[in-house]
């Protein structure tokens, strides 16, 4: 496994770092499961700076992975707008170059000990149906596929995707 450290992602710089791997982890990942016109559309209305700070200011946590100097991914977990005891994992994205080395393993990691700050009891993520590597990964890392939902997001996109869940295991706030 690769050591990696996580920090916070809390001030404007580090909200620019997290847009500027978002938009080249998406076009890395996504070409081939959904159209280059998705991908703009989602980059621009997801990772502007305005929207990271008003989903940071309404609760989201975010963090970043450096291996030394270089940031090679980040996540994001929100607490659930109807229910306490859920989260969900909005964001779980790494460069092509450092897939498969363990740090998506310490990222969701994180992100179940902060649902477990948050007091849920569920972990949930939405993932593309069709990026089965992404599917994979997950339900290795012990999610399971609760339901598929096909929601419109504007534009005429669509997200086809899997609701994911996994049990927060109660020593993950330790």
């Amino acid at each position: 496994m690769t050591q990696c450290l996580l920090q916070p992602a809390t001030r404007a710089i580090d909200h620019h770092r997290v847009a500027e791997l978002a938009n080249r982890i998406w076009y890395e990942h996504y070409p081939g499961i959904i159209s280059r016109a998705q991908i703009e559309y989602m980059l621009a209305t997801q990772y502007d700076m305005a929207t990271l700070e008003r989903q940071q200011n309404a609760g989201t946590r975010f963090v970043l992975a450096w291996i030394d100097d270089t940031a090679v991914g980040f996540a994001g977990v929100s607490p659930d707008a109807q229910t306490r005891r859920c989260a969900w994992l909005d964001k779980l994205y790494i460069l092509a170059a450092y897939r498969g080395q363990g740090i998506g393993r310490r990222l969701i990691d994180w992100a179940a000990h902060t649902a477990a700050e948050l007091d849920a009891t569920m972990l949930y993520l939405r993932v593309n149906r069709h990026n089965a590597a992404s599917v994979a990964m997950y339900q290795h890392a012990g999610f399971d596929i609760e339901r598929e939902d096909v929601k419109s997001i504007g534009h005429g996109f669509v997200m086809d995707d899997y609701i994911m869940r996994m049990p927060i295991p109660e020593d993950s706030s330790a």
